[in-house]
Formats: structure tokens, C-alpha cells, sequence
């Protein structure tokens, strides 16, 4: 029996999507204080690991990246010097060195992958799947009832619901280039566990993730598909289907529908109400702070100010002092500790991928997945703190992007090779005959 080693080539993306609490929450259940060790000893040792990483290959990075790369190692210097001339050592707050070393996580993945490009989406997905299925199962199985449900009881984080697009995307494309029934499933049972746990913002996210996966497929590859062709037969079939039986649990959990009637106005009123609320108030907590350090940031001193979030009802700081500020928002945790100059550091390898998909006239559809999943990283920022693993999923799209043109040309030299033996083939057969 042959084996097939290629998914070996996953591991340097698994040791970044391994930094979620999907999986820090397996290696060690119950026991939070552990957990928070565990992580924070990954996220410095991946930080070291991928800043070394990026100077050791730096040959392999293409001209646009090695000057990102470049800036980007200037900007961790530069913030390693204020430390020492100002506080007396080195790294007085890895905390606010942390927002920018996650940044090189991003470039580790793409470096890697621009030298051993063998990784494939199907390991990834299934991996990303069966991490979120031992999670529920083994950790947060009492997450699994409809009163968890009506009670809002996620136990997942946001982070974990929002990775499972990345395998939806995957299952999505296999069924309609490949029409197998069974991906269509797989397609349909994640995305209902992306409904199921109930984060609004990641249904938003996925929503817009569609959207653009629509309009790349439709201006991006040469091999446009029929969606209504594809999905009205099996849609209309699995709709009546989950009519009957929604409207079979709905009689018997009639609360069901206004719990999802809540989560929609809360969408809707997300300034007044509900999570959305909460994060409207934080962020303007903290809009003079951002207003008057624009460009460079607060950087440590954003860390030693003292927390400015209050709760109303106690008149009391939400998070403790001397922690740093925990924001739930990529846009206002980037200004807040290093302005609009990190923000740049960060968009000069994000919107990278994105721009070059604009130049190409054509994309595999593996580059169209990668895209717009990242893509959904200015929706999904609005709200949360972009996840760890987003860095590596980002890192992995550049590679893409300029890895996989080759490729897709090799594929139509192949797809026409085997076309020319075919007829060969057959012109010889009907000679003999």
C-alpha cells in the first residue's frame, strides 16, 4: 500500500492553528490556569521561532515581502531600543511586543511554504473539523442540548466557530466541481454548526465570505459554475427536509425562535444592545487615547495607563490594572498600542494576496478559498481581536498566490496531455480494428 506523506507538510500551519483554545482546551481540560501557561509559552516560542525563521530564509521571500519583512523588523527593533533607553531593559512588556510579533507568524508560514509548497486544503480542513469535533465531544459536550442553545451557553470561543469557515469553503467546492453528494453534506453539517454556536459575528463573516467566494468564482476562473443548477434540486429537497424538522422541534422548543429573533436585533441594535453594546461602549472608552497618539500608538505606555472601560452598574474597571487592555476589536487594539504605523505593518502583507488576486486574470480555486477567507478579516476585526491561526491561514494565501500560478499551468499542460493520448490511444484502437 502506497502512502501519501503530503499532509506532513501541514505541520508548519498545524503548530500555528494549535494556538487556538480549540486545541490548547484538548491538551489540557478543565484547568484554565494550565491552559493559560501552555499558551502563552506557544505564542512566545512560535514568536521567537518565526521571526528567526523569516531572517534565516529571508532569500525566499519575494521583493514586495522582504520589504515588508524588512519594516517590520525595523519597527521590533526599534520598539526593543525604546525599551532599554527608556525602561532599562529589553522587553519591558511582552504584552505590547506581542502585538507585533504576530505578525511574523504570517511570514513564517509563507517563507515555509515558498520553499515546500506540498501542503493541500484537505488536510487542513479535516484537521480544522476533527479539532472542533473532539472539542465538542470531549470539553464543551453540555454545549450540546437546545437549552444550551436558548440559554446562550456557546462554550466555544469565537476564534474556533469562525476556523470552521476555511473547511465549508473546502466542502462547498468539492461538490461543485467534483457533484459528490457527501461534500455537499459536509458542507451543510458545518455550516449548521456555525449557526448552532451562535456567534453573530461570525455569521456575518460567513456571509460575507460567501459573497466574495461568489464573485471570484464568477470572475476568476475559467470554470464558471451553474449555482442555481448545482443547488436548486439538492437545496430544495434538503429545504423541505429541514422545514419538517424544524418545524417539528419548533413545536416542541417554541423558545427557539425567539432566542434567534434576540440574536438578529441584536444585530440590528448592535449599539444599544446585546455583546455589540458592549464593544460600542469599550471602543469609545478609548477613541481620545487613539486620537491623540494616531501615528505611533500609546506602545508601553498605552500598557501602564490604567484601564478605562467601566461597568455602569459597579462604577468599576472590567479588567484589572497592570494586564494590559484586552479589546475586542483588531482595528482598536492595533491603534491603541502602535498607530497607524503598525497598522501598515499589518495591511503591507495582508491586502497582498488581495491585490494580487485583482492582477491575475485567473485563480485555482484553492487560491480562491484561501482569499476569501482572508478576506473576511476586515468584517471579523470589527469585532474581535483577529485569531492567531488567521496570521498563519494569511501566510499560507501568499504562498499561494505565488506559488500555485505555476501550477495551474502545469495542470492544463497535463489536462491537454492526456486529452492528445487519449485521442491516440483511441485512433489506435480503431486502426487495429
Amino acid at each position: 500500500m502506497k502512502i501519501n506523506y503530503t499532509f506532513l507538510f501541514s505541520i508548519p500551519l498545524v503548530l500555528i492553528l494549535l494556538m487556538d483554545h480549540l486545541f490548547i482546551e484538548l491538551l489540557s481540560p478543565n484547568n484554565e490556569d494550565r491552559q493559560g501557561m501552555i499558551l502563552s509559552m506557544m505564542i512566545k516560542g512560535m514568536a521567537a521561532l518565526s521571526l528567526g525563521y523569516g531572517v534565516l530564509f529571508f532569500k525566499r521571500m519575494s521583493k514586495h515581502m522582504k520589504l515588508a519583512f524588512g519594516l517590520l523588523v525595523v519597527y521590533i527593533a526599534a520598539l526593543v531600543f525604546e525599551s532599554k533607553y527608556v525602561y532599562g531593559t529589553f522587553m519591558v512588556y511582552p504584552h505590547v511586543f506581542m502585538k507585533v510579533f504576530i505578525f511574523t507568524y504570517a511570514y513564517f508560514v509563507y517563507t515555509y511554504y515558498k520553499g515546500n509548497y506540498h501542503i493541500q486544503m484537505k488536510h487542513v480542513s479535516w484537521f480544522i473539523l476533527g479539532g472542533f469535533l473532539l472539542n465538542v465531544l470531549l470539553v464543551n459536550s453540555h454545549t450540546l442540548s437546545i437549552s444550551s442553545f436558548t440559554n446562550h451557553e456557546r462554550g466555544v470561543y469565537s476564534n474556533s466557530v469562525y476556523m470552521l469557515t476555511v473547511p465549508f469553503l473546502y466542502f462547498l467546492s468539492n461538490y461543485f466541481y467534483h457533484s459528490k453528494f457527501k461534500d455537499l453534506f459536509m458542507a451543510f453539517f458545518v455550516l449548521f454548526l456555525i449557526f448552532f454556536f451562535q456567534h453573530r459575528t461570525v455569521w456575518i463573516t460567513t456571509a460575507f465570505v460567501l459573497a466574495v467566494y461568489y464573485l471570484l468564482i464568477r470572475f476568476k476562473t475559467d470554470k464558471p459554475i451553474n449555482f442555481v443548477a448545482k443547488l436548486l434540486p439538492i437545496g430544495t429537497v434538503v429545504g423541505v427536509l429541514a422545514l419538517f424538522a424544524s418545524g417539528f422541534i419548533l413545536s416542541i422548543h417554541p423558545e427557539i425562535v425567539d432566542k434567534i429573533q434576540e440574536s438578529f436585533s441584536d444585530i440590528e441594535n448592535y449599539d444599544k444592545q446585546g455583546t455589540g453594546g458592549w464593544r460600542y461602549q469599550q471602543i469609545m472608552s478609548y477613541v481620545p487615547f487613539i486620537q491623540d497618539n494616531f501615528m505611533l500608538g500609546m506602545r508601553f505606555e498605552g500598557f501602564e495607563l490604567p484601564i478605562q472601560f467601566y461597568r455602569d452598574d459597579l462604577n468599576a474597571p472590567v479588567f484589572e490594572d497592570g494586564n494590559g487592555h484586552h479589546f475586542h476589536s483588531f482595528y482598536v487594539e492595533v491603534l491603541f498600542y502602535t498607530g497607524l504605523v503598525g497598522f501598515i505593518l499589518f495591511l503591507l502583507f495582508y491586502l497582498y494576496p488581495i491585490v494580487m488576486t485583482f492582477r491575475r486574470r485567473v485563480l485555482t480555486i484553492n487560491q480562491i478559498i484561501l482569499v476569501a477567507f482572508i478576506s473576511s478579516g476586515f468584517v471579523f476585526g470589527i469585532s474581535y481581536v483577529l485569531p492567531v491561526f488567521f496570521y498563519g491561514v494569511v501566510g499560507w494565501a501568499i504562498a499561494a498566490m505565488e506559488e500555485e500560478r505555476v501550477t495551474y499551468k502545469t495542470r492544463i499542460q497535463e489536462s491537454g496531455m492526456r486529452m492528445r493520448a487519449r485521442r491516440e490511444s483511441l485512433q489506435k484502437t480503431l486502426h487495429s480494428v
